[in-house]
C-alpha cells in the first residue's frame, strides 16, 4: 500500500492552528505514516527545526516540506536566501517541494519564457540537493506561474536531472480545467514523487478559488476513478490528504479521509474492471 501522509493545511482554521507536536500526535493516532510542512508562516519556518527528532518522537516520516519561490528574486533577497539556507540545513525530510511563482508578473501563468528563469534557478538549488540528497518536487499550483502539470513536465524534460521530478495534486489539477486525466497520470508517472487528494467541485469565480476542498469521497470529482487510475499505471509512492480552508474538526475528518481511501482501495483490489469511461467533455476537450 502507498504510504499516507496528511497535509498540514487541516490544522489551519478561524480559530487558529494546531502546533505542530499536536499534530504529529493526532496523525500518529489516527495511523498515518507521515507528516508534512507548508513553510507559509513565521512559526512554520521554526517548525522546521523539529524536523529531525519527527522520526524517534512520532514514529512518522516527513513526507516533504512545502515552500514558495520567486523566480524574479535574487538569490540575496532575504526570502530567497532563507530558502537555500532551508536546503542547506534540512534534516530528518528527504524532499522539498517547490511552488514557483513570478512575482513582478513580467510572465503569464505557464508562460514557457519564464523557463530560462526557472531553470536558473534551479541549477542553483540542485547542486544543494545532489550534495543533502534532497528530491525536489515541483508543485504545479493553480495562480501560479507554474500552474500546469504541463509546465512542470516541460522544466523536468529541459533539465533532464534525477533529483528533479513533480508532485501532482487533484486540486490544482481540477481548479485548473480538470480535463485530460488520463493522459496526465500517465505522462507524469515517470517523474511522480507524491500525489496529493481532496474532494472537489466547481465553483464561481467570486469564491476566490475555482474548486472547492473537501473530504475525498464528497465533491463531483470522482477519486475512486482517480485512484483506478493511479493504480493502472502502478504509481507505488506516497499519497497525502489536502485540507486547506476546509477548517472544522482536523482528527475527525482525517480519520473519515483514510477510512474512505481504504475502502475505496479494498474496493479496487475485489472489482480491478470498475473503472468509468472517460466522458469527451473531461478527456478529450
Amino acid at each position: 500500500m502507498n504510504k499516507l501522509y496528511a497535509m498540514d493545511t487541516f490544522f489551519y482554521h478561524s480559530l487558529g492552528n494546531y502546533p505542530f507536536r499536536i499534530r504529529c500526535e493526532m496523525i500518529r493516532e489516527l495511523g498515518y505514516d507521515a507528516a508534512y510542512l507548508t513553510l507559509w508562516d513565521e512559526q512554520a519556518w521554526q517548525d522546521s527545526e523539529l524536523l529531525p527528532a519527527v522520526k524517534e518522537e512520532y514514529g512518522l516520516e516527513v513526507a516533504a516540506v512545502y515552500a514558495v519561490l520567486d523566480l524574479t528574486q535574487s538569490p540575496e533577497h532575504p526570502e530567497a536566501a532563507r530558502m537555500i539556507t532551508m536546503l542547506e540545513q534540512l534534516q530528518g525530510c528527504s524532499r522539498v517541494e517547490l511552488a514557483l511563482t513570478v512575482g513582478d508578473g513580467r510572465f503569464k501563468l505557464s508562460d514557457p519564457e519564464g523557463d530560462a528563469l526557472a531553470m536558473e534557478w534551479l541549477a542553483r538549488l540542485l547542486p544543494i540537493a545532489e550534495r543533502k540528497q534532497l528530491r525536489l518536487s515541483l508543485y504545479p499550483h493553480v495562480f501560479f506561474w507554474l500552474e500546469r502539470w504541463e509546465d512542470a513536465l516541460r522544466l523536468i524534460g529541459k533539465i533532464g536531472h534525477p533529483l528533479l521530478g513533480m508532485a501532482f495534486s487533484s486540486f490544482h489539477w481540477y481548479a485548473i480545467d480538470g480535463t485530460r486525466l488520463q493522459e496526465a497520470l500517465s505522462s507524469c508517472m515517470p517523474h511522480l514523487h507524491a500525489v496529493s487528494l481532496c474532494g472537489s467541485r466547481k465553483q464561481s469565480e467570486s469564491a476566490g478559488l475555482p474548486a472547492t476542498i473537501e473530504c475525498i469521497d464528497q465533491g463531483e470529482l470522482d477519486l475512486f476513478a482517480f485512484l483506478a487510475l493511479l493504480r493502472r499505471y502502478g504509481y507505488q509512492g506516497p499519497v497525502g490528504f489536502q485540507g486547506y480552508g476546509m477548517g472544522g474538526d482536523a482528527f475527525a475528518n482525517l480519520r473519515r479521509n483514510k477510512a474512505v481511501y481504504e475502502e475505496m482501495l479494498a474496493r479496487l483490489t475485489h472489482h480491478p474492471s470498475w473503472m468509468p469511461s472517460m466522458a469527451a467533455s473531461t478527456e478529450q476537450k
